[in-house]
């Protein structure tokens, strides 16, 4: 196992050769890839990021702030182009960077993804949320509610502590909300695989439908008995989605990236 840090970056890393790049969503925690990073650590060289979703140094509270943020990691690593894959939140940003620098984005890996549509929570935050409150939203997010530990738990309520943090995590909640991806998918020229929890709560099974209708070059796969994070709820059948997708789509991503006014591909 590896793991990185510098002034501006945190993350987990397995493995070598082609980068894989993954970020967790709102509430979620850099750890909750430790399954799928062992698993590809002898095919490829996956790292977890984490986002600054706490940090009042980051410009501003955006999905684009956000973006740039994993560009700028990539630059700091000399990653020329990567697989760029998320969760919830994570996933809205992979978009964002695959739409708006297309050249750095090889392939896609969108789990739970925001981006047209989400059950999230914008009103009631409380200034400082107890644990109760946070056991209780992250109860919302997975189909065995055993899967929230009081590891997790804690780890949230740190995070967002004081009245600033819970300002954030609302105004990333909003921003979210407000960035519907929908008109801009059919843009996506990248192989992109979807995996969704049949059970997602928070971005229901049709809202992945309809990211598989609107990405050309898209792959959909479903995990039963799974809610909004399928990487911590069912490890094992989405390690192997994934490492498969990776494996069979290895030549599509080794072309180079389309240019903008490609014609799409179409859905397989």
């Amino acid at each position: 196992m590896h793991g990185g840090a510098n002034p501006e970056f945190r993350w987990l890393e397995r493995g070598e050769g082609e980068p894989v790049v993954l970020l967790h969503g709102l509430m979620g925690r850099i750890d909750h890839w430790d399954a799928l990073l062992d698993h590809l650590g002898e095919q490829c060289r996956p790292m977890a990021l984490s986002l600054p979703i706490f940090d009042a140094r980051l410009a501003e509270a955006s999905i684009a702030e956000l973006a740039r943020h994993v560009a700028r990691f990539l630059d700091a690593l000399e990653i020329p182009r990567a697989v760029v894959g998320g969760n919830s939140l994570g996933g809205h940003v992979a978009l964002e960077l695959a739409l708006s620098r297309p050249h750095r984005v090889s392939g896609l890996i969108l789990a739970g993804s925001s981006g047209l549509f989400e059950r999230g929570f914008t009103r009631g935050v409380p200034r400082r949320p107890t644990p109760e409150y946070v056991r209780a939203k992250l109860e919302e997010v997975v189909y065995d509610r055993a899967l929230v530990t009081p590891g997790w738990v804690e780890s949230v309520r740190e995070a967002a502590h004081s009245p600033s943090c819970a300002r954030r995590i609302v105004r990333f909640a909003k921003a979210a909300r407000r960035d519907c991806v929908a008109g801009r998918l059919p843009g996506v020229r990248q192989p992109t695989l979807l995996v969704w929890g049949m059970n997602d709560a928070v971005t229901p099974p049709d809202v992945a439908r309809r990211f598989n209708a609107l990405i050309p070059d898209s792959q959909l796969w479903f995990l039963a008995r799974c809610g909004h994070v399928p990487m911590v709820e069912r490890p094992e059948p989405f390690n192997r989605v994934v490492s498969d997708w990776l494996e069979g789509t290895r030549l599509a991503r080794e072309r180079p990236a389309r240019l903008a006014g490609a014609a799409p591909v179409a859905a397989p």
